[in-house]
C-alpha cells in the first residue's frame, strides 16, 4: 500500500542519514580522543570493552521494553540518547565523562540495530521485511562511506575545533533520525473483540521468553562464530598483510572498496537466496563454507581473491540471519527475541573476534587462518545438523 511504501522509505531514509553520521564519526573517532581529548590509546580501549559488555547486558531488557511500549517510541529515544552521548564526546575531560559518554553511545548503538529490524517487521510484514533490510544495509554501507570520506575533508586541518564540529554534526544527524521516525505510522496492535477481552496475567507468564527457546539460542550461537567475518575484515587481515606484505599496506584501502561495492551490488540476490527459513539454514552453511575459504585465501596471500570470498560469505550470513531470527521470533515478543539473538553477534564483534583474531595472528601466526577456517567448517556442519521447529512461530 502507499503508506507503507512511504513508511518504509522514511525508513530507509532515516538509515541514510543516521550511517552518514556514523561514517563522520568513525572517521575521527581515534584521532581525537588521543590526541585532542588527551586519553591514552589502553583508556580508550578499555572504555569501548566495558561499553560494549554494558550493552550486551541492556540488550535483552530494551528488547523487552520496545516489546511493552512500542519498538518506535523506543527507537526515538535511543537515538536521542545516542546524540546526547556523540555530544558528551566534545567536553570529554578525563576517562569518567569519557567512559559515561561510550557507555551511553554503545548500549543505544546495540538497541538501535535490534530495534531497526524489528520495526522494518512492522512496517513491511512477512515477505518483505528481507527486503527492506536489504534495502537498509545498501543505503547504510553507501552512507557510511560517504560519511568516512566526508569527515577526512572535514578533520583535515586537524584542529579541535574542526573535530568538534563533526562531532556535532553527528549529534546533529542521530536527532534528524529520531525526527524521521516519529512521522512514521506503524500499525495498531490487535486488540480482541469486544466481550472477549481477557485480564491480562501478573508479569510475563504469556509472553514466550526468549532464553526459552533453545533452537533461537542454538542458531544464535552459530552466529555468534559466523560474524566472525567482521574481525577478521576489520582487524585480520589488515595486520596480516601488514606484518607479511608491508609493501601492499596501500592495498587495505581498495581490499575494503572491494567489499563495499559488493555489499552494494549484492546485498539484494543475497537477501532473495534466503527468502525462506529452509533456505536461509541452507546459504548459511554455505555462507560458512565461503568464509572458511576466505581465511585460507588470506594465508595463502591471495588478499583480493580471499576478500571477494569474505564478501559473499558476510553477504549470506547476514541476509540468512535475517530471515532466520524473524522466523524465530513470534510477534508478541518479536524485539526481545531478536534482541537475545542479537547479543552474539555484538559478542563476536566487540569481544571475541578482538580478542581471538589477534590473538591468534599474534601467538600462532599463519596457522591462526586453519584455526578460524575450521571454526567456520564447524559452523557450516552445525547449521545443517540443526532441527528446524515443524512451523516458525515467526512466519
Amino acid at each position: 500500500m502507499p503508506e507503507t511504501q512511504y513508511s518504509v522509505r522514511l525508513l530507509v531514509g532515516a538509515g541514510f542519514v543516521d550511517y552518514l553520521g556514523s561514517g563522520l564519526f568513525l572517521a575521527l573517532s581515534a584521532v581525537y580522543f588521543t590526541q585532542h581529548a588527551g586519553l591514552p590509546a589502553w583508556q580508550v580501549g578499555a572504555g569501548l570493552g566495558l561499553g560494549g559488555s554494558l550493552a550486551l547486558l541492556c540488550s535483552a531488557p530494551v528488547g523487552r521494553l520496545a516489546d511493552r511500549l512500542g519498538t518506535r517510541r523506543v527507537l526515538v529515544a535511543l537515538h536521542l540518547a545516542r546524540a546526547a552521548g556523540t555530544a558528551g564526546y566534545m567536553v570529554v575531560g578525563g576517562w569518567p565523562s569519557f567512559l559515561a559518554a561510550a557507555c551511553l553511545v554503545t548500549v543505544a548503538d546495540q538497541g538501535i540495530v535490534t530495534l531497526t529490524q524489528a520495526l522494518a517487521a512492522e512496517l513491511a510484514g512477512a515477505g518483505r521485511r528481507e527486503r527492506v533490510m536489504a534495502h537498509y544495509r545498501t543505503v547504510a554501507n553507501l552512507a557510511i562511506s560517504a560519511g568516512g570520506l566526508l569527515g577526512g575533508v572535514l578533520t583535515a586541518s586537524g584542529t579541535r575545533d574542526s573535530f568538534q564540529v563533526v562531532l556535532l554534526a553527528n549529534a546533529a544527524a542521530y536527532v534528524v533520525v529520531a525526527a524521521l521516525l516519529l512521522t512514521l505510522r506503524t500499525a495498531p496492535r490487535a486488540s480482541p473483540p469486544d466481550g472477549l477481552e481477557k485480564p491480562s496475567p501478573p508479569g510475563d507468564l504469556e509472553r514466550p521468553s526468549p532464553w526459552r527457546n533453545p533452537r533461537l539460542l542454538t542458531l544464535a550461537g552459530l552466529d555468534t562464530l559466523l560474524q566472525l567475518w567482521q574481525p577478521v575484515l576489520n582487524l585480520g587481515f589488515p595486520l596480516w598483510l601488514a606484518l607479511q606484505e608491508p609493501a601492499l599496506r596501500p592495498w587495505i584501502g581498495p581490499l575494503y572498496a572491494i567489499n563495499t561495492v559488493l555489499c552494494v551490488l549484492l546485498q539484494f540476490p543475497a537477501a532473495r537466496l534466503t527468502a525462506t527459513p529452509e533456505a536461509a539454514r541452507r546459504r548459511q552453511a554455505a555462507g560458512a563454507v565461503l568464509l572458511a575459504a576466505a581465511c585460507l585465501g588470506y594465508w595463502a596471500g591471495w588478499f583480493a581473491a580471499a576478500t571477494v570470498l569474505l564478501t559473499l560469505g558476510e553477504l549470506l550470513a547476514v541476509s540468512a540471519a535475517w530471515t532466520l531470527s524473524y522466523a524465530l521470533a513470534p510477534a508478541e515478543g518479536r524485539a526481545e527475541h531478536l534482541a537475545v539473538f542479537g547479543m552474539g553477534r555484538s559478542f563476536s564483534r566487540y569481544v571475541l573476534g578482538p580478542i581471538l583474531v589477534t590473538g591468534l595472528l599474534q601467538f600462532l601466526g599463519g596457522p591462526s587462518w586453519a584455526v578460524l577456517a575450521g571454526l567456520f567448517v564447524a559452523a557450516a556442519a552445525a547449521t545443517l545438523a540443526w532441527r528446524p521447529p515443524a512451523t516458525w512461530p515467526g512466519g
